[in-house]
C-alpha cells in the first residue's frame, strides 16, 4: 500500500501499518497527509502526534467500520476514515481540494470579517463532539460558547442573544428538541439560526428538527469541511438578511418621518379653511371636511408606523406623568366625533369612577385610545351607537370600547392585535393593520393588559387595564 501511494503523491502522503510507527517516517514534517491503519484501540496516542503537526492531516483506514468506531475518530479530531484497502483516488482528490483551497483564501477571508463577532452556542453532552465542533468553527473569529447540559444553557439562553445555536438531539437532561422549543420562546433567541446534529438520520426525527425551525440537520459522523461551510454560510445569509431589514426599516422610518411635516400642515390649513367658510356659510363645508379627516387618517397611519419602527429597534421611551384618564377619553372622543357623525354613529361614554387620575404617558395613551375608536368608526355599521366604558377595581382603571361590528369577525378574535392583521377585506373597510397593534403594545408598555371580545357574535368588546400602582388624587 505504502508503494501505491508513494507513486501517486509525490512523496506528500506517509502510510503506517500501526500509530506507534508513525514516529518512525522520514522528513514528517514535510508530510501533508498521513493515513494511519488502526483497530481504533490506541487513537489517544495519535492525538499527541496531531498536536505535535498541526499541519499535517491525519486520517484512519480499517477493515472495522462502523458508527460506533467513526464517531470516536471524530471526537479525537480525525477528519476521514477509509475502508481498507482504500482507493488511491481519494489521495488525488485531497491534494486537488487543497490545490484549490488557495484561491479561496481570499473568499473565505471575506467571510469571516463578516460573521467576526457573531455569538453561536454548541450544546453537546459529549465533551469530544462540542471540543470537535469548536475546532470546526473556531478560526472564524466566532464568539462561542459551550455546554454539555442543557438546562446551563438554558439559563444562558434566557439573558443573552445568540446568533446560531448547535444542538445535539439525545441528551440526558433536555433532548435538543425540547431545548429548542425553549429557545424559540425567549423574546432574545426567538428568531436565532438553530442547526441540529445527531446520529439519528431517520426521516421522521429530520422532519421534526426541520419543523421546530432547523435551517439544517447534520448527520454524525460528519465531515468537518462540509459542517464548517454550513455553518459559515448560514451565518453570512443571517448577516445579510439583518442588514437588508435594517434598510428596509430605516427607509420606513425616514419615509413615515418625512410626511408628517406635509401632513400636518394640511391638517391645519384645512381647519382654518373650514372655519372661515363655516362663518360664510359655504357649501364646500361637506369637502373640507372629508378632506380634513383624510388628512388626520394619514397622519394617524404615519404615527403608527414610526412607533412600530421605534419598538422594533428598542427605542420606546415613555414620558409618564399624572393626567385624568377621563378627560383624555374625553378628548378623544372629541377628536373623532365628527367621523362618526358622518357616519350617523353616536358615541357614548359612561364614567364610573370617582377618581382617574394614573400616571401615564398621555400622548402614548391618547393614541391607544384614537387607535381604538378610529377602528370603532370604521367597523361599526352607520347609525349605529360606540359604547365607551371607564372603570375601576382594587389594582387598576378598566377602559372598555363596545360596537356592532359589520361583516364576518375572525375565528381568534385577539389575532387582531397581531402586526399587520385585520379584517378589513371581510367588512369592505381600508385598514394597515398596525393600530391595534400599536395599541397593544403602548398598554403593555405601561405593565397593562389588552383583548378583546366577541359578543352574540354582533357585538365586539376591547378592554385595556392601567395599574393604579402610582395613581394620585
Amino acid at each position: 500500500m505504502q508503494k501505491l501511494i508513494n507513486n501517486n503523491s509525490n512523496n506528500k502522503v506517509a502510510y503506517v501499518e500501526n500509530i506507534k510507527d508513525i514516529c518512525k517516517i522520514k522528513d514528517l514534517p514535510n508530510k501533508k497527509l498521513c493515513i494511519v491503519k488502526t483497530n481504533f484501540h490506541d487513537l489517544s496516542s495519535l492525538k499527541k502526534f496531531m498536536q505535535k503537526f498541526p499541519n499535517i492531516e491525519f486520517w484512519l483506514t480499517s477493515k472495522d467500520i462502523s458508527r460506533k468506531n467513526i464517531i470516536q475518530a471524530n471526537g479525537y479530531g480525525i477528519k476521514n476514515v477509509l475502508p481498507y484497502p482504500f482507493d488511491i483516488k481519494v489521495i488525488r482528490d485531497f491534494f486537488r481540494k487543497n490545490s484549490s483551497k488557495i484561491s479561496d483564501d481570499k473568499y473565505s477571508c471575506n467571510m469571516y470579517n463578516c460573521i467576526k463577532g457573531l455569538n453561536v452556542m454548541i450544546v453537546d453532552d459529549n465533551q469530544q463532539n462540542v471540543e470537535l465542533l469548536v475546532e470546526t468553527i473556531s478560526n472564524a473569529g466566532l464568539n462561542i460558547h459551550t455546554f454539555t447540559k442543557p438546562l446551563e444553557a438554558l439559563e444562558m439562553i434566557k439573558h443573552e442573544a445568540f446568533d446560531l445555536f448547535l444542538l445535539d438531539v439525545m441528551m440526558p437532561e433536555m433532548s435538543g428538541f425540547e431545548l429548542a422549543k425553549e429557545i424559540k420562546k425567549t423574546d432574545l433567541n426567538k428568531n436565532s439560526l438553530i442547526m441540529f446534529i445527531s446520529a439519528f438520520s431517520d426521516a421522521e426525527t429530520k422532519i421534526t428538527g426541520y419543523d421546530l425551525g432547523s435551517c439544517a440537520y447534520i448527520d454524525k459522523p460528519f465531515d468537518i469541511n462540509v459542517v464548517r461551510s454550513q455553518v459559515l454560510n448560514m451565518l453570512k445569509t443571517k448577516q445579510l438578511r439583518d442588514a437588508m431589514n435594517k434598510t428596509r426599516d430605516s427607509f420606513v422610518a425616514m419615509v413615515a418621518h418625512d410626511l408628517k411635516s406635509p401632513v400636518n400642515a394640511e391638517i391645519r390649513a384645512l381647519e382654518l379653511l373650514l372655519e372661515n367658510t363655516a362663518r360664510a356659510d359655504n357649501s364646500n363645508n361637506e369637502i373640507i371636511s372629508d378632506l380634513l379627516q383624510a388628512a388626520k387618517y394619514m397622519k394617524n397611519l404615519v404615527n403608527n408606523i414610526l412607533y412600530k419602527y421605534k419598538f422594533d429597534n428598542n427605542c420606546i421611551s415613555l414620558n409618564k406623568n399624572f393626567y385624568s384618564l377621563k378627560t383624555i377619553i374625553e378628548e378623544s372622543i372629541a377628536e373623532i366625533k365628527y367621523v362618526a357623525a358622518e357616519k350617523h354613529q353616536n358615541i357614548t361614554f359612561s364614567n364610573k369612577t370617582i377618581i382617574s387620575n394614573v400616571f401615564i404617558d398621555c400622548l402614548e395613551i391618547k393614541r391607544v385610545l384614537n387607535n381604538l375608536l378610529a377602528n370603532s368608526t370604521e367597523y361599526a355599521p352607520r347609525s349605529s351607537t360606540i359604547e365607551i366604558e371607564l372603570s375601576d377595581n382594587s389594582s387598576c382603571l378598566v377602559v372598555s370600547v363596545k360596537n356592532k361590528i359589520k361583516g364576518k369577525a375572525p375565528e381568534n378574535i385577539n389575532e387582531i392585535f397581531d402586526k399587520f392583521v385585520s379584517f378589513a377585506n371581510s367588512s369592505k373597510c381600508v385598514n394597515s393593520g398596525l393600530g391595534l397593534f400599536v395599541a397593544k403594545e403602548i398598554i403593555e408598555a405601561h405593565n397593562g393588559m389588552i383583548n378583546a371580545e366577541l359578543i352574540n357574535d354582533n357585538f365586539i368588546k376591547i378592554t385595556f387595564t392601567i395599574p393604579k400602582d402610582h395613581s394620585t388624587a
